[in-house]
């Protein structure tokens, strides 16, 4: 089998899925499809920090309610899965009716048709993507007409250079329409919501300065985003999907 180069933050999210039945198993939380692809892949699950699978798994969990809950809303909706990667999220998601598109990297993207790391559907897409501030992608939503569209970068903007994540909402605000909900997590990223009347979502700069992006707004009041049927506190001892100041971790926002 050919290999290629994914992230090990990628790797990681995969193994705390695969691995979550058997050592993590208060948390409720299963991947069949997780447990084949690690299967197929030369990784070895004990060069990961348990405490670590453990955090990961617990946010995918609480990314998982979001997703769920709006397809719930918009069950024939569109999902945009941003830099994906090893992403089985489909399968745990799909209603029958939805349509998923996950956007990678031209190497990741092929590597994953190559190899069949996708799902067996024809509403499941993998499609190569240059950047996350890429706008092909945004402008073939123009042509969707009143399709619900989820956005969902949940680890996209990891370690992604301020400036280029500054572009991507700032091309995203320009083009995606209305109504349009974006779920993303925020682990050592400095966005943030500050706790006032009508806030948006703000990304403060190397140079002192903070990008306002005024058309993503939180969802629902910006709850936090538990994992399933438990409270944070309870899900591990480990991590918390709150951060310093009780900023969630997982961001949920719609573009108004």
């Amino acid at each position: 089998m050919s290999s290629t180069t994914v992230s090990r933050d990628t790797v990681l999210s995969l193994v705390g899925r695969a691995e979550a039945r058997v050592r993590f198993p208060d948390l409720g939380f299963a991947d069949p499809w997780a447990e084949a692809m690690l299967a197929s892949l030369d990784v070895d699950p004990a060069a990961f920090d348990a405490r670590a699978l453990r955090t990961s798994t617990v946010r995918t969990m609480a990314v998982d309610r979001l997703v769920r809950d709006y397809f719930e809303r918009n069950p024939f909706g569109l999902a945009i899965a941003l830099n994906a990667g090893l992403c089985t999220r489909f399968s745990r998601i799909d209603n029958g009716t939805l349509r998923w598109v996950e956007l990678d990297p031209p190497h990741v993207a092929e590597f994953k048709c190559a190899h069949r790391l996708g799902h067996a559907s024809d509403r499941h897409a993998v499609a190569r993507s240059c950047s996350i501030a890429c706008t092909g992608w945004m402008d073939c939503l123009r042509g969707a007409g009143d399709v619900p569209t989820l956005v969902i970068a949940e680890g996209a903007l990891a370690r992604q250079p301020l400036e280029l994540v500054d572009v991507f909402f700032t091309r995203a605000s320009l083009r995606l329409a209305r109504g349009t909900e974006l779920i993303l997590d925020r682990e050592a990223s400095p966005l943030r919501i500050p706790p006032r009347s009508r806030a948006c979502l703000e990304l403060p700069m190397l140079d002192g300065a903070v990008a306002r992006y005024p058309r993503l707004r939180p969802f629902g009041g910006d709850e936090p985003a538990p994992a399933p049927g438990r409270a944070p506190r309870d899900a591990s001892g480990a991590p918390r999907l709150f951060q310093g100041g009780g900023a969630p971790s997982v961001l949920h926002l719609r573009f108004e």
